[in-house]
């Protein structure tokens, strides 16, 4: 693990993207920030998007909404690219909160073109607004990332099988980005396991069967991401880290966590 990244208050974001921000986390993310007065592109697959920035707008903050399918990712790029170029933004975040379930049951039942839908969306869409906004990132030499991960990919999760590859994949992709990232500028990359929130998406998860003992309040993950794009120092850059880990530890101080901790790692 890197040294901590290390930042001052003013050198936050001043726009983020959010996946997502449609409905869910992705919005309730969204209209947070867009109340501390953060620029906030919004994105989704329906015009949920433009309304999550209208309501943004209408309480004195700055949004965008685009209304973008991810598993289109070629069109996603693109468009996200000449609107990341349009807006002219020194310092740029990404909040990756889109996701699908994706089919149910064990592999014999599933389809794989009902994975790979899910692989398109989970995975390369969110990958693709990345992509789009690494450019900018690149030449200020400062970037905010968040994934999510969560439900299978810290154990296993048959009940939906395809979305819990994607989110194992993800907390790889998290790790590699990371450690591409490091040493070129004011980077923090982090995945992060919002816990079981109560959204439609966890109505559908119990629907298909789906256990959950203990949900999660919404404001936890807004919290964590508000937290992460607005501290002065990482020491966790490159996890999985849960929304209830001890992580406010690692965040505004000289701490970094040890080098198996919060990783996706075989353990022996």
């Amino acid at each position: 693990m890197s040294e901590p990244s290390k930042r001052t208050a003013q050198s936050c974001p001043d726009a983020v993207i959010v996946t997502g921000a449609g409905r869910g986390i992705g919005r309730a993310i969204a209209l947070d920030l867009g109340n501390a007065g953060v620029r906030v592109v919004c994105l989704s697959r329906t015009d949920n998007a433009e309304r999550t920035a209208a309501e943004i707008r209408e309480t004195g903050g700055h949004a965008d909404g685009l209304v973008l399918d991810l598993a289109d990712y070629e069109v996603v790029e693109r468009t996200v690219a000449r609107h990341v170029e349009a807006l002219s933004h020194d310092k740029w975040g990404v909040v990756l909160a889109a996701g699908v379930l994706g089919p149910a049951g064990p592999l014999v039942a599933c389809s794989l073109a009902e994975w790979d839908a899910c692989h398109r969306i989970n995975v390369l869409g969110n990958l693709a607004v990345l992509r789009a906004t690494l450019p900018a990132m690149m030449d200020s030499r400062f970037g905010r990332v968040v994934f999510f991960a969560g439900g299978g990919a810290a154990y296993a999760n048959p009940t939906v099988p395809a979305y819990a590859a994607t989110k194992t994949a993800v907390v790889r992709i998290a790790e590699n980005v990371h450690e591409d990232l490091k040493g070129q500028g004011d980077f923090s990359v982090v995945c992060v396991a919002p816990g079981a929130v109560d959204t439609d998406m966890l109505t559908a998860a119990r629907a298909a069967g789906a256990v959950v003992k203990t949900t999660a309040d919404i404001s936890e993950p807004v919290t964590f991401v508000r937290a992460f794009l607005s501290s002065s120092s990482c020491g966790f850059s490159g996890c999985f880290v849960h929304v209830r880990d001890e992580w406010k530890h690692y965040l505004n101080t000289d701490r970094v966590v040890p080098p198996n901790l919060w990783r996706l790692r075989r353990s022996e």
